[in-house]
């Protein structure tokens, strides 16, 4: 056991235990002296995630097309060889921030959440996309157990540097992570697995 503490979820915040994890083997790397929240496996769907904490100075390599996650410095996983387009992104607490994100001509901050199979964005981008009347409704389960509703509607372009997606779902709400990351007041979205997986490999680093 190491304490409590208050976890922030996509539907809301909840108090949980923590404990402490010496070593996490993730192939052939080991990560150590680890503090993990603990949560109820059905709200995650395994027996843990690795958070970008474990995750530090490393690579993620997702290859949809070989069905492949490598984890590793970038040099071991090719470097930028390869990758057609590259987007860079500022730090905020942990979390990388894409900034010059066009939503439907709309600037907007791009968080790669790979934990979440829906892209979700602010209702400040909402209301800035007149994304409104009636829009089919959601709810978003969050890993905390909570869920939260949400408004659907489909994005007809976005580009990030050259990059440019083509009409996608998005879910409209004022999930609890984009206050916490001084988000709240201006466009912005936690993009997810669905749109990563229009691509046939992803490096996030």
């Amino acid at each position: 056991p190491a304490g409590r503490a208050t976890l922030i979820g996509v539907a809301g915040s909840l108090a949980v235990d923590l404990v402490e994890v010496d070593e996490v083997t993730l192939g052939r790397r080991s990560f150590y002296g680890l503090t993990a929240p603990l949560l109820e496996r059905h709200n995650i769907g395994a027996d843990g995630i690795i958070g970008i904490d474990g995750l530090q100075d490393q690579r993620v390599l997702l290859d949809f097309e070989k069905r492949l996650m490598a984890v590793s410095d970038a040099k071991s996983l090719g470097g930028n060889r390869g990758f057609e387009i590259v987007v860079r992104a500022r730090r905020k607490s942990g979390q990388l921030i894409m900034t010059n994100a066009l939503v439907e001509g709309v600037r907007t901050d791009v968080v790669i959440d790979t934990g979440a199979s829906t892209t979700i964005a602010n209702r400040a981008l909402q209301r800035q996309l007149a994304k409104r009347g009636k829009l089919t409704q959601t709810s978003l389960m969050s890993v905390t157990g909570q869920s939260i509703v949400a408004d659907m509607a489909i994005v007809k372009h976005m580009r990030v540097g050259d990059l440019t997606i083509d009409g996608f779902a998005i879910a409209f709400a004022d999930a609890p992570p984009f206050a916490a990351l001084g988000l709240l007041d201006k466009p912005a979205m936690l993009m997810g697995m669905n749109e990563l997986r229009g691509f046939r490999r992803v490096a996030i680093d």
